[in-house]
């Protein structure tokens, strides 16, 4: 199923096939969760790596492990899960390192938010601010200020400083990145104070991320126990086919396959309830004028 989901994904749309496509890739870009994929990719510092080679290479582990599964237990029903389960944790091992990658990039941003209204209360001009946030700021907050000082300094006067820190924001994607954007931008366009809204957004997001630690370190409990349930029911059959293979033959038979298939669905049933409690819920994103409508 994935597999099919991915050759439909990264298939060329021809004339006479665009309009069944369109709604159909939707779809299919939901399954696969493109969109989360492509955010994640870019919050973490990958977007070298081309979306479609890494959905790609998701969905052709996902084959392998199934294939595994099947060639160990030769059910088709655990080949199923293995497809889904693997292809699951190779998007969670994402999330992951999206949420350290994020966590560091959010304290390196505040520290630059401090260092940016120091440097801006004292030379008060935005670009010497950016120049300094990019050469001296924390090296994990210096590449987005980079970004927008190269797309103003090689469009050679094309491109404003409003219109780089909105490129920057849009490439960045970090909910945090968009607050300082929205600062910057209204300051450039309106003339609006920036050191007080810089001094703020330190103040909110320096208690923003305590309460993050604090919910990490109640949530640890739970997501550990999200792995544990998760991966035991396969050691456990594992170790079953291994000493004892008697014990897995009721399954081969057809009324064993249907209960087994019932009791795997109220596993994963069980799975995604936990992982939606352990799941911390993500900062929303400013929405500026220009942005497109979903």
């Amino acid at each position: 199923r994935q597999a099919f989901c991915w050759l439909l994904l990264v298939m060329p749309e021809g004339a006479n096939l665009t309009r069944l496509q369109s709604p159909l890739r939707r779809r299919v870009g939901r399954l696969l969760g493109v969109d989360a994929a492509r955010v994640a990719l870019v919050q973490t510092d990958l977007d070298w790596l081309p979306l479609r080679v890494w959905i790609g290479g998701r969905v052709g582990a996902a084959i392998v492990v199934a294939l595994l599964m099947y060639w160990l237990f030769a059910l088709w029903i655990l080949a199923g899960l293995g497809l889904l389960g693997s292809y699951q944790l190779t998007g969670w091992a994402l999330e992951l390192q999206r949420r350290r990658v994020q966590l560091a990039r959010h304290r390196a941003l505040l520290d630059a938010i401090r260092y940016g209204a120091a440097v801006m209360s004292r030379a008060g001009n935005v670009l010497q601010m950016l120049s300094a946030l990019a050469d001296h700021g924390p090296w994990q907050a210096r590449r987005p200020f980079m970004r927008i000082l190269d797309a103003v300094q090689q469009s050679r006067g094309s491109v404003s400083l409003a219109d780089a820190i909105e490129q920057g924001r849009h490439q960045l994607s970090d909910p945090m990145f968009d607050d300082i954007a929205l600062a910057l931008a209204l300051h450039e366009r309106r003339g609006s104070r920036l050191v007080p809204a810089l001094e703020t957004l330190a103040t909110d997001w320096d208690q923003t991320l305590g309460l993050q630690r604090e919910a990490k370190g109640l949530r640890a409990g739970v997501e550990a126990s999200v792995l544990i349930l998760t991966l035991l029911p396969f050691l456990f059959l594992l170790f079953l086919q291994s000493l004892a293979p008697v014990l897995m033959a009721p399954f081969h038979s057809p009324l064993g396959e249907v209960l087994f298939a019932l009791a795997i669905a109220w596993m994963v049933l069980g799975h995604r309830v936990l992982q939606q409690m352990s799941a911390p819920p993500l900062e929303e994103r400013v929405a500026f004028a220009q942005d497109p409508k979903p």
